[in-house]
C-alpha cells in the first residue's frame, strides 16, 4: 500500500463510494487497459493494485492514512516519522532526522502503556548553548618560525581587523577582507548544535487517539523545539 498514491483517482471514483462501485469502475479499466487488449500494461497494474487496497480490508487503514482517504485527519501530517520504543538503526533514524529537521516524536503505545515512556531526542548541546562553535577555543597567529605573535578567544568577528575586513588600509590577510574568521566546532556536538540523548517521562495521561506532549520533541538548528506525541496502537505501523 503506497499511501502518497491516490487510488480513488486512479478508479475515476469520489473516496467515498461503496465497494460494489469500485468493482463496476475496476472492471470498466480493466477491460480497456489488459494487456490481452493491447492495453498499457503499467495503467493495468496500477489500477489493479488500486483495486485491491480499495477492496479489501486495507481500505480502512487507507482512509485512516492517506490524505487521499475518506477518514484522514490533517493532523496527521505531523507525523512524518514513527520513532518506536525499540528500534535498531539507530544511526539510520538520526542521520533521517538531521537530513530532513523532523522535530515531533510519535510513539505508538497500547493497552500496556504504564504512564510513562523512555525515547531518544535531539536535545541542544550544552556545552556551546546550541551555537555548534568551541568558545573556548584561542585563535593564535604565528609567524614563519611558529613564534605566537597574537593570541585571542574565538567568536564571530576576526578580531585581528575588529570585523572591518581592512588592515592598515589594506585587505586583512588573515580573514581574507571577510571581517569574519572560522570558529572551532563544539567539541560535544561536533558543531552540530545537538546531541542525541535519552529521555524518560512518566506520570502520562492519555487524551484521546493522539496525546500531544509539549516541547519534547527534538531540537532543530534552528532553534526550534517539537513535540511528542502519543497514539494508539491503532497507528502503530503508520
Amino acid at each position: 500500500m503506497d499511501l502518497s498514491k491516490n487510488y480513488y483517482a486512479i478508479l475515476g471514483v469520489p473516496n467515498n463510494v461503496d465497494g460494489k462501485t469500485i468493482k463496476k469502475a475496476y472492471y470498466k479499466l480493466s477491460m480497456i487497459n489488459h494487456p490481452d487488449k493491447n492495453g498499457d500494461a503499467i495503467i493495468f497494474s496500477e489500477i489493479t493494485e488500486a483495486y485491491d487496497i480499495l477492496c479489501s480490508d486495507q481500505r480502512v487503514n487507507y482512509d485512516l492514512k492517506s490524505k487521499f482517504g475518506s477518514n484522514y485527519d490533517e493532523s496527521f501530517e505531523l507525523f512524518n516519522i514513527n520513532i518506536n520504543l525499540e528500534y535498531d538503526d539507530v544511526k539510520s533514524t538520526r542521520e533521517k532526522f538531521k537530513r530532513n529537521e523532523v522535530n515531533d516524536v510519535i510513539i505508538s503505545v497500547d493497552d500496556t502503556f504504564n504512564e510513562s515512556v523512555e525515547f531518544e531526542r535531539f536535545v541542544k548541546c550544552k556545552p556551546c548553548d546550541g551555537t555548534g562553535k568551541d568558545f573556548s577555543s584561542k585563535i593564535i597567529i604565528r609567524d614563519n618560525d611558529g613564534n605566537i605573535l597574537k593570541m585571542f578567544d574565538a567568536d564571530d568577528g576576526c578580531d585581528f581587523c575588529d570585523g572591518t575586513g581592512q588592515y592598515m588600509g589594506q585587505e586583512c590577510s588573515f580573514c581574507n577582507g571577510k571581517g569574519q574568521i572560522g570558529i572551532t566546532p563544539c567539541k560535544t556536538c561536533k558543531g552540530e548544535k545537538r546531541i542525541l540523548g535519552k529521555q524518560k517521562l512518566s506520570g502520562l495521561k492519555l487524551t484521546g487517539e493522539h496525546t500531544k506532549i509539549e516541547s519534547m520533541g527534538h531540537h532543530a538548528k534552528n532553534g526550534n523545539v517539537g513535540h511528542l506525541y502519543l497514539v494508539k496502537s491503532i497507528l502503530e505501523d503508520w
